[in-house]
């Protein structure tokens, strides 16, 4: 990848990394009304499946951009992308209105390791 791409994927990937620590340890107030907003477009899921699909879909983007970002470091986006899945999910277990779940972590988990695996998948392909 080149130099300048990959400055913009590594803005992009730590934007994205405080977006969803942010979105994972606010108020769930705030969660709820995203839902009602998106929900008319993606064919109102109740809120349970709709929570799943936002883990797998939002670290997935997370080991896609981190993946892009430190092409080399291996490693570095593992522990990132998936460490942080644990620990944001350790986390929200510390908020008075969250709680974190092993079906959450492991949600997340698998989604941020699909997404290293896509890029890593392209990049073989190449």
């Amino acid at each position: 990848m080149k130099p300048r791409a990959t400055s913009f994927a590594l803005i992009v990937a730590w934007i994205a990394v405080l977006a969803v620590a942010y979105a994972t340890l606010v108020h769930v107030g705030l969660i709820y009304s995203i839902y009602f907003k998106v929900a008319p477009f993606v064919m109102h899921p109740d809120m349970q499946t709709y929570g799943h699909f936002v883990h797998i879909i939002a670290f997935g983007f997370l080991g896609v951009v981190f993946s892009l970002a430190y092409p080399k470091r291996p490693l570095l986006v593992g522990c990132i992308v998936l460490g942080g899945a644990a620990l944001l999910e350790l986390a929200q277990t510390l908020t008075p209105d969250r709680h974190g779940t092993l079906v959450d972590a492991l949600e997340k988990i698998a989604g941020g390791g699909a997404g290293v695996a896509l890029v890593k998948a392209i990049d073989k392909l190449r």
